[in-house]
């Protein structure tokens, strides 16, 4: 199960990496095309559009070069029609022009109906071509022309009243514009013909053909691409220019009606079958749209081409991709395969186990942690081990200290039961060492029950400080003398001095009571008859200095960080040489830093042992002070120095 899992989380691996590679891909294949697409697109158009407004131009440049043309034509005629007599229309006599039958148009006594004498000398200079016109029955007709289309003359064709160039002469004003002519414009500029009595009788005009060889030679070699095109056609939808002959009418396509919408933009249309792109341009002056269009399979060759090389570039990308997907997921599930059996080994037991990863990502770091773990893990253990060891030995010693003060209890209660019993001289002296007896082991009783006390208060937070501005070294002399007759009765010596008389600082002359007594014990019992205990005491500015020094047994080196543990005795249970719960150093401990204070120790193996209290010389406010009912007679400290020192047997 555990090695098909990891071979599933390397397959996961290879996965995501596969998947993110393609999904990276395929995006970016995606937006180069697209891009590709948009650029090419707008450069086709952008080219279309260059072209478009280049073929307007050139139309414009002519239609203005046709306007000014016929604009001297036009004068050059007027001229040549001034030289001839008034005109005027004689209705009694009539001729058939095309369908119509009109009276005749003379200029002086020379006729213009049906007579090109006086246009042909017009074409001859010019090279334009000219029509005169005859108003009748609401129609501009052409009586005379050199115009013709097909071998076909125009005469007898008309401009018929709802035109522009109709109103125009009708109010006797000159029109400019484009006419179309047998679907062939031609830039046409016309003035209107007077009577003598000014009024309008006809028109005279003269036009220039939009439409030349050589202008349509020039369109027709506009291409764009291979399969673009120029193409014109008027308003209408014929076509004026067509490069193709697949096109022979607008209407064949769907381009008329797009077109018609604006007067210029891009446009997609379906002709034949083969759908094709291109730009338009609506050229107002001889009403043309200039459309330029190419299939849009060709347009859009260039981004399939750029699409497909993406295509079998990210093709090729994948695969290396897979290949390094493959190596690192191999790379990442190794060291993951390694710290697997490392697991399993501890889960066995063995916490000693290091998982050596060499490498500095969050495997390693996972390593790491899982080394840092089983350390801490062993710790604890051994912790567990020793605090079990700890339990086993304070109850043992506890067991010890109870059943030595009840056993020499019973012990003295049988041997009252005894003398009663037999009825025996009472032996006074005896008998206070009996009851002497007794009261030290109950001392000792009340010793050990106050010093579990204090470690549960202390424990669960319960002990507070009595804390008053009182003369320490007061306090402390009058505690050494109480000790020193008991002292000086085991015949050790206890030496006091200070460089201090006086120091008035806030503390709990009880606690400190406490502290003394349990040193002064612990010094009294590991000391030879005849050794020396000093207490010192050195004011040090913002602190308080109190040495106890003996020249007793002293303690070893590996013993020292031991010493303020909790039921930890040095010596052990069956060889030690006093008697002690284990607890009276760590509650006086507990005590100097409920002041503030530290207590460290010193000591030299068969030399002798110093602890030093340092606390705090601060000042608390007088309101602050707690008044403290408690016996600080004489008797107080003996029956203080009682209890503490119940475990010394004489």
């Amino acid at each position: 199960m555990g090695r098909g899992f990891l071979m599933r989380i390397k397959y996961k691996l290879m996965i995501s990496y596969l998947v993110l590679i393609v999904l990276t891909v395929t995006i970016l294949g995606f937006l180069i095309a697209k891009k590709a697409e948009s650029g090419i697109s707008r450069g086709v158009n952008e080219k279309s559009q260059l072209l478009t407004e280049s073929i307007s131009t050139t139309l414009s440049v002519r239609n203005e070069l046709l306007t000014e043309k016929s604009y001297s034509d036009l004068n050059f005629a007027n001229n040549l029609l001034n030289n001839l007599t008034d005109f005027n229309v004689d209705y009694n006599e009539s001729i058939k022009v095309g369908e119509f039958k009109l009276p005749v148009l003379y200029a002086g006594k020379q006729r213009i109906s049906l007579d090109d004498t006086v246009l042909d000398k017009l074409k001859q200079s010019t090279g334009t071509v000219a029509t005169i016109f005859l108003l009748n029955d609401n129609k501009l007709i052409r009586v005379s022309s050199t115009l013709f289309e097909e071998d076909k003359s125009v005469i007898g064709t008309y401009i018929s009243s709802d035109s522009e160039a109709y109103k125009k002469i009708i109010n006797d004003e000159e029109y400019i514009g484009d006419i179309a002519i047998n679907g062939y414009g031609y830039v046409t500029r016309m003035k209107p013909l007077l009577d003598k009595d000014k009024k309008v009788i006809g028109a005279i005009g003269i036009g220039n053909k939009i439409l030349n060889q050589y202008l349509e030679e020039t369109l027709s070699n506009i291409k764009l691409g291979q399969t673009g095109y120029v193409y014109i056609f008027n308003s209408e939808g014929d076509v004026v220019i067509n490069q193709s002959e697949a096109l022979t009418n607008a209407e064949d396509c769907d381009l008329i009606e797009k077109i018609h919408s604006n007067e210029k933009g891009i446009i997609e249309y379906t002709c034949n079958g083969v759908k094709r792109l291109g730009y338009y341009k609506y050229f107002e002056p001889w009403q043309w749209y200039i459309v330029i269009t190419a299939n849009y399979d060709e347009l859009t060759a260039p981004s399939k081409s750029i699409l497909t090389t993406t295509i079998v570039t990210g093709a090729i990308i994948i695969l290396l991709g897979g290949i390094i997907a493959l190596f690192l997921a191999s790379t990442l599930v190794k060291p993951i395969n390694k710290l697997k059996r490392c697991m399993e080994i501890a889960e066995k037991g063995d916490l000693t186990i290091q998982c050596e990863v060499d490498s500095n990502d969050e495997i390693g770091i996972l390593a790491d942690s899982f080394n840092n773990m089983l350390v801490e893990n062993n710790r604890l253990l051994k912790e567990t081990v020793q605090y079990d060891k700890l339990k086993t030995e304070f109850i043992a010693n506890m067991s010890h200290e109870l059943r030595t003060p009840l056993n020499i209890i019973f012990s003295t209660a049988q041997l009252f039961n005894v003398v009663i019993s037999k009825d025996e001289e009472i032996n006074t002296d005896k008998i206070r060492n009996y009851i002497n007896s007794i009261k030290q082991n109950c001392y000792r009783l009340i010793r050990l029950v106050n010093n579990l006390i204090d470690v549960t208060k202390i424990d669960s937070g319960f002990i507070k400080l009595d804390l008053k501005n009182q003369n320490i070294v007061q306090i402390t002399e009058n505690i050494i003398q109480s000790t020193a007759d008991y002292v000086q009765a085991m015949s050790r010596t206890i030496v006091f001095d200070t460089d201090q008389e006086e120091k008035i600082m806030a503390f709990d002359s009880e606690k400190l009571e406490r502290i003394l007594l349990n040193l002064i014990s612990n010094a009294t019992k590991f000391t030879n008859p005849g050794d020396k205990i000093n207490i010192n005491l050195h004011d040090k500015g913002d602190r308080f200095i109190i040495s106890v020094k003996d020249t007793g047994i002293g303690i070893p080196d590996e013993k020292l960080p031991q010493l303020f543990e909790r039921f930890k005795q040095v010596d052990p249970l069956l060889n030690r040489s006093h008697e002690g719960s284990g607890i009276g150093l760590t509650i006086v401990k507990a005590l100097v830093e409920l002041h503030d204070g530290t207590i460290e120790v010193k000591s030299k193996y068969k030399e002798g042992t110093e602890f030093i209290i340092s606390l705090p010389a601060k000042i608390i406010p007088e309101e602050e002070e707690v008044e403290i009912n408690k016996d600080c007679s004489k008797e107080a400290y003996v029956q203080n120095i009682n209890i503490e020192f119940s475990d010394i047997y004489k």
